[in-house]
C-alpha cells in the first residue's frame, strides 16, 4: 500500500465522515457532559474493531486502539460544544436550541482519521498500533491535563492534532499556555436606600477588580491575555449584594508567564476587597501548557497537506461562504485575505506558505499543549469556515454544520493519515532511524521528569522524551540536522518523499 492508497481509503470514509460530524453537531454538548458524544463515537470505532478502554476517574474519555507493535501514534479527538452558540446552517444568525449549545469550535469535526489509519495497518499487513483518544472538557482546558494525570497517554510515541479554522496551515508554534481562576467576593447584605451605609457591597469588589485588572493588561509581556466574565453580581438593585464573583482565565506564551501575572491578578483581587471591606476567596481552575511543536513534525504535516490534494468547493458552496462572510467585519476580512494572499474566493483553495503561521499566531489555548509535554505533537489546520471568521463565533457554527466543514474534515482525515502512514514505514528503516537516533542522544543530553507539584502549573505529565527511536527522530529532527550540517536533506528525507513509494 502506497500513500495515495491511504489518502483513496480516507476518501471511501466520507459518508462516515459525514455522519459523525452532523451527529455530533446536531447534539452538541458542554465541557463535562458530553456522554451521547462520546458514546457514538465509541461505537463508532468499536463497531470497526477498535478495542475501548475506559478511564474510571473520567467518564467521557476513551482510548480507541487497534493494531500490535511500535509506533504507537495517537490522534487526539474532542467532541465539546460551546454556550450561547447554537446555529442554523444559515447565513443568518438564528439559534437551533433553546440552551444556546452550539459547536462554534469546530469538535464535531475531529474524528475519521484513526478507522483509515486502521485499514492501512490491516490491509499492509504493518506492525503498528493507532490510538483515537476521545477528548472531553477541551473548552474547560482540562480535558487532557486529567487525562495525562491518570497516565492514559502512556505508551505513545507521538500525536497528531489539527483544529478547524480558515486555513489549511502547519504550525511550528501555536496555543498559549493558560490558567483560570475564580475570585469569590463576600460582603455585608444591606439596604440600598435606608442603610447604605451599614453594607458592604461585593459587586463592588468585582467592578474594582476589573479595573484593575484592565490597568495590568498594560504592565504584562506581549501576547498575554487577560479575560473574565462575571458569575454572580446580587439579586435586586435595592439589595447590596453580599455575594459576587469572576472567572478569570490568563494567558501567555510560557507557562512561567502565566504564573506571574496570574500572582499580580491575586494581588488586584486583594486589593479590590480591602478597598471595598469585603473578603476573597480565590479558586484556582486548571492550567494548561503552551503547545510544544518541532519544525521536522510540522515539515511533515505540510508535505501531506499538499499531497492529500484539499477540497474542491461548488459554486453553491462558495456563495454560502461570501454571504456568510459578508456577516463579518469587513476590515477582519481584508487582513485575512491579505494574510492568505486569497482575494477572489471567499474560502482558501491553497495551502499556506510554510512560514505564514509567523503572521498568523494562535493566541488560543487548548490542553494539546499538556500532551506536546509527554510525545512529540504535530498540530495542523484546516479549512472549515470562510476566510476571517472566527471559532467561537455563531458564523463557525452555521460553516461546520454544512458541506463546507465535511470537506475540511475529510481532508484533515487525509493529512493526518498521511502523517502515521509515513511514521510506520519508517519501522523498515531502522539502519537510518538508529543512526539519527544515536546522534540525537549523543547531543541532546536527558531530561530528567519534574517533580510533581500541586495544582494545575505542574501536572504529572513529563515523560522521558529520548525513550525510543522515533520520538529522537521526530522530536530532535532539526538539532540532528544541524548537526549533520545538511538541514534541507534531512527536512526532505522526513517529507518521506523516498519513502511513500514502498510498497508492503
Amino acid at each position: 500500500m502506497i500513500k495515495q492508497d491511504v489518502y483513496d481509503e480516507v476518501q471511501g470514509l466520507e459518508p462516515l465522515c459525514q455522519e459523525i460530524c452532523h451527529t455530533l453537531w446536531n447534539h452538541p454538548e458542554l465541557s463535562g457532559n458530553e456522554r451521547e458524544s462520546a458514546n457514538f463515537l465509541r461505537k463508532i470505532l468499536s463497531e470497526e474493531g477498535f478495542t475501548i478502554e475506559n478511564n474510571e476517574h473520567l467518564e467521557h474519555a476513551f482510548i480507541a486502539e487497534y493494531g500490535k507493535g511500535k509506533p504507537v501514534i495517537a490522534i487526539l479527538g474532542e467532541y465539546d460544544a460551546l454556550p450561547g452558540l447554537s446555529q442554523k446552517a444559515d447565513i443568518k444568525k438564528e439559534m437551533v436550541s433553546e440552551d444556546g449549545v452550539g459547536h462554534g469550535c469546530g469538535h464535531h469535526m475531529l474524528g475519521a482519521a484513526a478507522i483509515a489509519i486502521k485499514r492501512f495497518l490491516e490491509k499492509g499487513k504493518q506492525k503498528g498500533t493507532v490510538r483515537f483518544y476521545g477528548c472531553p472538557e477541551e473548552e474547560l482546558l482540562s480535558g487532557k491535563v486529567k487525562m495525562a494525570y491518570y497516565h492514559m497517554f502512556d505508551g505513545c510515541d507521538a500525536a497528531v492534532s489539527w483544529h478547524p479554522s480558515d486555513t489549511n496551515m502547519a504550525h511550528d508554534q501555536a496555543y498559549l499556555a493558560n490558567a483560570s481562576a475564580h475570585f469569590y467576593f463576600h460582603g455585608v447584605s444591606s439596604h440600598a436606600a435606608f442603610a447604605p451605609e451599614q453594607g458592604r457591597s461585593a459587586l463592588d469588589a468585582v467592578e474594582l477588580m476589573s479595573v484593575g485588572a484592565n490597568y495590568l493588561r498594560e504592565h504584562v509581556i506581549d501576547r498575554t491575555r487577560i479575560h473574565y466574565s462575571t458569575d454572580s453580581g446580587g439579586f435586586a438593585p435595592n439589595i447590596v449584594p453580599d455575594q459576587a464573583s469572576a472567572w478569570y482565565f490568563v494567558r501567555a506564551p510560557h507557562m512561567k508567564d502565566v504564573k506571574s501575572t496570574m500572582e499580580r491578578l491575586k494581588k488586584v483581587a486583594q486589593g479590590a476587597a480591602m478597598m471595598t471591606e469585603t473578603t476573597v476567596d480565590i479558586e484556582m481552575g486548571c492550567g494548561c501548557c503552551e503547545l510544544s511543536t518541532n519544525e521536522a513534525f510540522a515539515d511533515l504535516a505540510y508535505a501531506n497537506l499538499i499531497e492529500a490534494d484539499g477540497p474542491k468547493y461548488t459554486k453553491e458552496e462558495l456563495r454560502f461562504a461570501k454571504e456568510l462572510q459578508k456577516t463579518v467585519e469587513q476590515g477582519i476580512i481584508e487582513k485575512g485575505k491579505n494574510l492568505h494572499q486569497v482575494y477572489d474566493e471567499a474560502m482558501i483553495l491553497g495551502v499556506s506558505p510554510r512560514d505564514k503561521w509567523k503572521e498568523a499566531e494562535l493566541s488560543a489555548s487548548s490542553d494539546t499543549g499538556d500532551v506536546s509535554r509527554i510525545m512529540p505533537t504535530c498540530l495542523f489546520t484546516t479549512a472549515c469556515w470562510p476566510i476571517g471568521c472566527s471559532p467561537h463565533t455563531w458564523q463557525a457554527t452555521a460553516s461546520g454544520g454544512t458541506s463546507i466543514g465535511d470537506k475540511g474534515a475529510l481532508y484533515a482525515s487525509k493529512v493526518a493519515a498521511g502523517i502515521v502512514y509515513f511514521a510506520v514505514l519508517l519501522l523498515l528503516h531502522n539502519e537510518i532511524v538508529e543512526k539519527l537516533a544515536r546522534r540525537c542522544f549523543d547531543i541532546v543530553p536527558q531530561f530528567p521528569a519534574p517533580v510533581n507539584g500541586k495544582g494545575c502549573f505542574c501536572p504529572p505529565i513529563w515523560t522521558f522524551f529520548l525513550q525510543n527511536q522515533l520520538r529522537a527522530l521526530l522530536f530532535y529532527g532539526i538539532i540532528c540536522g544541524r548537526a549533520f550540517n545538511d538541514r534541507d536533506r534531512f527536512r526532505n528525507k522526513l517529507r518521506g518523499a523516498p519513502l511513500c513509494k514502498i510498497r508492503s
